[in-house]
């Protein structure tokens, strides 16, 4: 074999294990995603994915933040509890692409919870923004038992998002998602 056929050979061969390892690469990248249900949304973060407009805080929107806080949230103990261990169930089952691929029985489960919890807790509110956030909360988990669709349950957690905000010290967050009467005064 020739000096310029050994050359040849060797760059066909270095093109096709290129070629071979792109396919397998682009290949299996195809498969994990369809197979876990994660769209491309999810590749930012499933969770600001959608239509609601969401909001970078400024200074003053984080001291009225504390404010709503500071009184609402103060004596809403109870339903402050409520709200953050909820929220951490939606920020497990539905974060980094878990919104695709939902357990519908775990989440028909939760939103039973939410209605029966949140029909005992409204009983103690008396803030007007609360009780409708609270009666909002209820029409949606309603809605996701009965229609099962993936928008529902991104709106809970959003709702869940947000009074974890207004009603608790949760300080894992930089923006709020609009949803919630109860910090409208923050808008």
């Amino acid at each position: 074999m020739g000096k310029n056929q050994k050359k040849k050979s060797n760059k066909r061969f270095w093109w096709v294990l290129i070629s071979v390892i792109i396919i397998v690469g682009v290949g299996s990248s195809l498969f994990f995603f369809n197979f876990f249900g994660i769209g491309i949304d999810a590749l930012n973060n499933s969770d600001t994915a959608g239509s609601v407009e969401q909001k970078d805080l400024s200074k003053k929107e984080e001291e009225k933040i504390n404010q709503v806080r500071s009184t609402v949230g103060e004596s809403h103990q109870d339903l402050g509890d409520f709200v953050a261990s909820t929220h951490e169930f939606y920020n497990d089952t539905t974060g980094y692409g878990g919104i695709n691929n939902l357990d519908w029985e775990e989440q028909k489960n939760k939103s039973e919870q939410v209605i029966m919890e949140i029909e005992k807790l409204t009983l103690d509110v008396s803030d007007e923004s609360l009780k409708q956030d609270l009666q909002s909360i209820l029409n949606v988990s309603q809605q996701a038992i009965e229609e099962e669709e993936a928008e529902d349950v991104r709106s809970l957690h959003r709702y869940f998002h947000d009074l974890d905000i207004a009603l608790n010290d949760y300080q894992s967050y930089d923006r709020i998602w609009n949803v919630t009467e109860t910090l409208k005064e923050v808008r």
